[in-house]
């Protein structure tokens, strides 16, 4: 073998959007720096009631779930089973 550890889950980037996706789902604001990033790149809108995402946003959540090990059905996201467990 190499020696090279492979890496899994979310680069520090990722973590932090799908954190900001996360909390504007949840209908919370993230923080200044992680709001700014998320309206530029149009993953959320503000609108009269707050923060929405937008389907840019839902399906970039979508993304970084899946990518984080965890099994999203629609609204509902949950963790993947164990490899022994999956048939």
């Amino acid at each position: 073998m190499s020696g090279k550890k492979s890496r899994t889950g979310l680069s520090n980037v990722q973590n932090v959007r799908l954190g900001g996706l996360i909390a504007v789902l949840s209908g919370r604001e993230p923080y200044e720096y992680i709001l700014s990033g998320l309206l530029a790149d149009g993953f959320v809108k503000r609108t009269e009631g707050g923060l929405n995402l937008t389907e840019k946003g839902m399906r970039e959540k979508d993304r970084l779930a899946t990518l984080a090990g965890l099994m999203v059905e629609k609204d509902y996201a949950r963790p993947l089973p164990p490899l022994t467990q999956q048939a």
